[in-house]
């Protein structure tokens, strides 16, 4: 299923209960995405620890992943996010103009690889494959203009601005793809009826944070 939680500044920061309860219910490794200078600095297959001592740090707005393995397979490498360049290179650190997180899953994604590599002459680069590293490489050969056509949510971030892509939910000051993970929090005041988008992982017409609105999705975009 995944969680992503994006953090607009620190008044607004996921507490450790929040951060355990994400991995509990995604434990497939977590990473960040951050702005540094004029880029975006990125680092992934975090644990509990690291996550939240790396936000204590951060001044700006932070977007974070905790990964369900449904595409691709319990790996470090395919821990999110991933650079939108020519390769996704799946590094657990790194910078660059642009990265790409995603919740959901995009069945089609090899489809759409094959298209770009037809269509397109796309090299498609060596290493683990997964549904959100083939979607990094069609927005960086077609543009963010795809991301709407995709089943799932997706936060695209770059150096000055960041897209959400599908239905959020308002949690805590954050946007959150879902909050199926409140479930796992034993204790501290948390109401189903308190939140909006509860149990609702469908991408859905609208955005929160001004991206295009997101029409019916398709399987395989034209490429």
């Amino acid at each position: 299923m995944c969680v992503i939680l994006v953090s607009p500044d620190p008044s607004a920061r996921p507490t450790r209960s929040i951060l355990e309860a994400c991995h509990e219910a995604n434990p497939h490794g977590a990473g960040l995405a951050w702005r540094e200078g004029r880029r975006v600095r990125w680092m992934k297959n975090l644990d509990v620890d690291d996550a939240h001592a790396l936000l204590a740090e951060l001044t700006g707005e932070v977007v974070i992943h905790f990964r369900w393995a449904s595409v691709g397979g319990v790996d470090a490498d395919l821990c999110h996010p991933f650079p939108v360049t020519a390769t996704a290179k799946t590094d657990l650190f790194g910078k660059a103009d642009a990265v790409l997180f995603h919740n959901g899953t995009w069945s089609q994604y090899d489809k759409a690889l094959a298209l770009l590599r037809s269509e397109h002459g796309k090299r498609i680069p060596r290493g683990a494959m997964s549904d959100t590293r083939a979607a990094a490489l069609c927005v960086h050969q077609l543009g963010v203009g795809i991301l709407p056509r995709l089943p799932g949510k997706w936060v695209w971030m770059g150096a000055k601005k960041t897209r959400l892509y599908g239905s959020w939910s308002d949690f805590e000051g954050m946007k959150a793809s879902n909050l199926f993970f409140l479930h796992r929090l034993a204790s501290g005041g948390y109401r189903q009826s308190s939140f909006s988008g509860w149990g609702d992982d469908e991408p859905e017409n609208g955005d929160p944070n001004g991206a295009t609105p997101r029409p019916t999705a398709t399987s395989t975009p034209e490429l």
